[in-house]
């Protein structure tokens, strides 16, 4: 491939498309890629605006952008995902289900270290939905070696990248705290029950209970009769004498997987499990935060995670809220890091 003066081109194979633009009314491929060049395509090429082009003289080598750009991104796709058709060279990947994005970073590097390959993503752990763009692949030049471009193909169908699906959940709700039972102040638990359904879950019972031991594990024992196959509990975590959710929910029998999270807002969060259950205890900040660690290990949850309390240390990267006055969660790097 060479540059060559449109003049001087005649006979040619042009190595790119070049497209006519009409302010108003159309932009539209003018000459496709492989076309050889014949005596009244001169002066077209010129009233085009066209002085040089990229033409072989002979036979074409190299795989051109189009192609190259999907073949990376076809070696890289899984099962929930699909790619779009190539625009100016670049081709996206976007989501066919709602779930849980991961990038492997090592491979994603890997890739972007070959010669003239340039591969793109949204960050790790980004929630998507339907039609979502989560990645990006296509080439510096017009054309690649073969050889780059399998290389590519390799790395890639490694698992470069994943999308795991929301699994949804029957949802058990449990409302603590003397002064709601009481009616002393309004139970705002709704604002909890909207997030969840949000994401999809559907909140099949709910209990309001006084802050007592005993009250909180029947409370919880009585949403998972009632075909809840998650609990979550709100409030009654922090270190107040009458705050003895963690103790409750510790008297149902459960495995407390973790208490306390490197995350703000949510540092007080707990996660547990009896026989298959989870069970989270929501701290009180779930009410007037927009997005706390609730969302953030909700959805790792919900896409099949199991957390431990490594994976629990390692959100202290990414895990401090801004709380931004225009909140725009989850296009940021909130819950992000690892």
């Amino acid at each position: 491939m060479k540059k060559v003066k449109v003049e001087d081109a005649l006979g040619m194979i042009l190595a790119h498309d070049i497209t006519e633009v009409i302010p108003g009314k159309k932009k539209d491929v003018a000459f496709k890629r492989g076309k050889r060049i014949e005596p009244n395509d001169i002066e077209r090429l010129l009233d085009l605006g066209k002085r040089h082009i990229y033409a072989f003289d002979g036979e074409i080598k190299g795989v051109h952008e189009d192609e190259a750009g999907l073949r990376i991104a076809k070696a890289m796709l899984d099962e929930n995902m699909e790619v779009t058709p190539p625009k100016e060279g670049k081709v996206n990947i976007v989501s066919k289900v709602e779930g849980l994005f991961y990038v492997d970073l090592e491979g994603l590097y890997e890739l972007n270290r070959l010669p003239d390959v340039l591969v793109s993503t949204v960050q790790n752990r980004h929630i998507v939905r339907t039609g979502d763009i989560v990645a990006a692949s296509r080439i510096t030049p017009l054309y690649i070696e073969e050889k780059w471009l399998r290389k590519a193909e390799d790395i890639g169908r490694k698992g470069v990248i994943r999308i795991e699906p929301f699994r949804y959940y029957k949802v058990g709700l449990v409302v603590t705290g003397s002064e709601v039972v009481t009616g002393r102040i309004k139970d705002g638990s709704y604002i909890v029950e909207e997030k969840i359904k949000n994401y999809g879950n559907e909140v099949v019972h709910k209990v309001l209970v006084d802050d007592e031991i005993g009250l909180i594990r029947d409370g919880v024992l009585e949403c998972i009769k009632k075909g809840a196959n998650m609990v979550i509990t709100t409030g009654g975590l922090s270190v107040d004498p009458d705050d003895v959710t963690l103790e409750g929910i510790r008297e149902t029998g459960a495995e407390i997987h973790f208490y306390g999270t490197p995350v703000f807002p949510g540092a007080m969060f707990l996660v547990a499990e009896l026989e298959g259950v989870y069970i989270l205890g929501a701290p009180a900040c779930v009410y007037f935060n927009k997005n706390t660690v609730f969302d953030l290990m909700l959805v790792r949850i919900m896409a099949g995670e199991r957390p431990t309390r490594e994976d629990v240390v390692k959100m202290s990267y990414g895990g401090l809220c801004l709380n931004c006055p225009e909140c725009h969660y989850p296009v940021c790097f909130f819950g992000k890091g690892m």
